[in-house]
């Protein structure tokens, strides 16, 4: 049987005006639905990664002050704060060795009544190819009065190394190290950590008998870190055990989220 004229005009029919607007109307509400189930899910994504982002910020800033200050010469870590900033001054140690204090060791052993030019080493030499503008020896730093690196009682500009010896600007050295220790250290670094700023790193410039609080003239700076809300540092030294211990607390802060970071560092402080 074969459908009649108007049968056949209303399966052909498409969808009235009033059928698309409920359409409309429903998916509307069906998708503001979703967005209020999903909105608070993803603000919860989006705040757990900036979270995640600080806290990385924070570790990876920290973890490369303790590398750099666990080469520090020992006893030449200095802490002070000028205003809402910390600064964290050290020597860097390149390299080390042990010199001769007796004659059958070699044939510049350590003089301690009279100006050294060169001074015998045994084992290795010192790895340090090529020599940087700067680099001086020390010999038992211990940060006093008379034995101060800072104040260059202890230290000599190196110039060379040879097989068996290193070349030094004449110097005598006021004490000998009880374990025949030296130590080969560069320019000074200094961290700079600013509330309300940033953590920097600055390096590039002269010795100075009292520890700077600016950024020296010349000296060249990077950034490890900004958006830091608070920094507070805290450096305490066992005479005892000869070593030290700086605690360092970082928070960062950005777009409404801040973490908190304590940072144990050991500083070993045996010339």
């Amino acid at each position: 049987m074969h459908p009649t004229a108007s049968e056949r005009s209303r399966s052909q029919a498409g969808f009235t005006l009033i059928e698309m607007i409920v359409v409309i109307v429903i998916t509307g509400i069906l998708g503001a639905g979703i967005a209020i189930f999903i909105r608070r899910p993803m603000e919860g994504v989006m705040d757990a990664t900036r979270r995640v982002a600080l806290v990385d910020a924070a570790d990876t800033a920290l973890r490369r002050m303790r590398r750099d200050i666990q080469r520090a010469l020992p006893n030449s870590v200095r802490v002070t704060q000028s205003g809402s900033t910390w600064y964290i001054e050290f020597l860097p140690v390149l390299t080390a060795g042990r010199y001769c204090n007796e004659t059958d060791c070699g044939a510049s052993p350590l003089n301690l009544s009279a100006g050294n030019t060169t001074l015998s080493f045994v084992g290795p030499a010192p790895s340090l190819s090529p020599i940087p503008s700067g680099t001086e020896l020390a010999i038992y730093n211990l940060g006093t009065t008379g034995a101060d690196a800072y104040a260059s009682n202890n230290t000599s500009a190196l110039s060379a190394i040879g097989a068996s010896t290193v070349t030094i600007a004449a110097k005598t050295f006021p004490y000998a190290s009880p374990g025949s220790r030296f130590q080969i250290i560069s320019t000074p670094v200094s961290y700079a950590c600013t509330s309300g700023g940033s953590l920097t790193r600055i390096q590039g410039y002269a010795k100075q008998a009292s520890q700077p609080t600016s950024t020296p003239v010349g000296a060249s700076t990077a950034v490890l870190a900004s958006n830091i809300g608070a920094c507070s540092v805290d450096y305490t030294q066992a005479a005892i055990d000869q070593n030290g211990l700086l605690y360092i607390t970082l928070s960062i802060a950005q777009d409404g989220e801040s973490v908190n970071l304590t940072h144990a560092m050991q500083v070993s402080n045996a010339p």
